[in-house]
C-alpha cells in the first residue's frame, strides 16, 4: 500500500473518532481537532473543555496489526497532562463505530482514582 494511502486511511480514523467524540460529549466543532498525519504529539487536539469532559490523550490506529505496548508507549509519551493515554484502534476492514481503546492497566487506575477522590 502506498503512503499516501496509510495516510489516508489513518486520516479517516482520526476523524471519524473526533466526530463520535464531539457527538457524545455534546461539543462543537473545534473543541476536538484532528492533527495532520505525521505531526508530533497527540492525534487528537482537545480544547480545554474538551479535555475537562474527556480527560483522555488519544492515539489513533487503523491498521491490520493489533497495537501492542509501543502504541501505548507512544501515547503515553504525547499525552496530556493528567489524562489518560489511550489507542484507539480501528481494525482493518471495520467501519467506524467498531473502534477499541487500550491503555495501560496501572494508567488507568491512577486516573481513575484521580477522577473519583
Amino acid at each position: 500500500m502506498k503512503t499516501s494511502s496509510c495516510k489516508a486511511k489513518g486520516r479517516k480514523a482520526q476523524q471519524a473518532i473526533r466526530d463520535k467524540l464531539l457527538l457524545e460529549f455534546s461539543l462543537e466543532e473545534g473543541d476536538i481537532e484532528s492533527r495532520s498525519m505525521g505531526s508530533a504529539g497527540v492525534d487528537l487536539l482537545f480544547s480545554p473543555l474538551a479535555r475537562k469532559k474527556i480527560p483522555i490523550s488519544v492515539e489513533a490506529k487503523k491498521t491490520r496489526k493489533t497495537p501492542a505496548r509501543a502504541e501505548v508507549e507512544q501515547s503515553r509519551a504525547n499525552a496530556y497532562l493528567n489524562s489518560l493515554p489511550v489507542v484507539v484502534w480501528s481494525p482493518h476492514g471495520t467501519g467506524p463505530g467498531k473502534e477499541l481503546m487500550l491503555c495501560d492497566f496501572d494508567d488507568f487506575i491512577k486516573w481513575y482514582k484521580k477522577l473519583n477522590v
